[in-house]
């Protein structure tokens, strides 16, 4: 339990820091695509009825992934070798994450302004964030980096015991 905590806590401060980039280039890709459309609620529409805030929510969520999954892989788990199973387990739990956050962002914006001093583009930014780190956090604890999962270690740890 000692080192689920500590592992959190380093999560946790990672998470902030790539929370805090997804969350500038959600902002700046949102302004850049869509000037002055979150004030007014009317978000550009793109294909598969995405729109300009969906198409920026995506890309900050994918910045802060590819930040996360280096530092997590290094300080959190402590894993300095390389793996493509690994990686690959970690693009698929977040492109699973990135579904639910962008899904999140989508619900969340349908919300009324009910916090007088943040915009709902903020609210809805922090609450599809809250939904993603539950996810993140245990996936990445009890499929991405867990050498017990694997078919191989499993087999590899039975055999040397034997």
């Amino acid at each position: 339990m000692k080192v689920a905590l500590k592992q959190f806590a380093v999560f946790f401060v990672i998470g902030c820091s790539a929370v805090l980039i997804d969350f500038l280039v959600y902002n700046y890709v949102l302004d850049a695509i869509c000037k002055d459309c979150a004030l007014s609620g009317n978000f550009k529409q793109y294909f598969w009825n995405l729109n300009s805030a969906d198409m920026a929510k995506a890309t900050g969520f994918m910045c802060g992934s590819f930040y996360t999954y280096y530092m997590n892989k290094r300080f959190t788990w402590k894993q300095k070798n390389r793996s493509n199973r690994r990686l690959a387990r970690f693009f698929t739990l977040y492109g699973i994450s990135s579904v639910v956050n962008i899904m999140g962002n989508k619900w969340a914006l349908t919300w009324p302004d009910f916090v007088p001093l943040l915009k709902v583009k903020d609210v809805a930014f922090f609450f599809a964030t809250g939904l993603s780190v539950v996810i993140n956090f245990l996936g990445q604890k009890l499929w991405v980096f867990n050498h017990n999962v694997s078919l191989t270690a499993k087999l590899k740890k039975r055999i040397s015991s034997n």
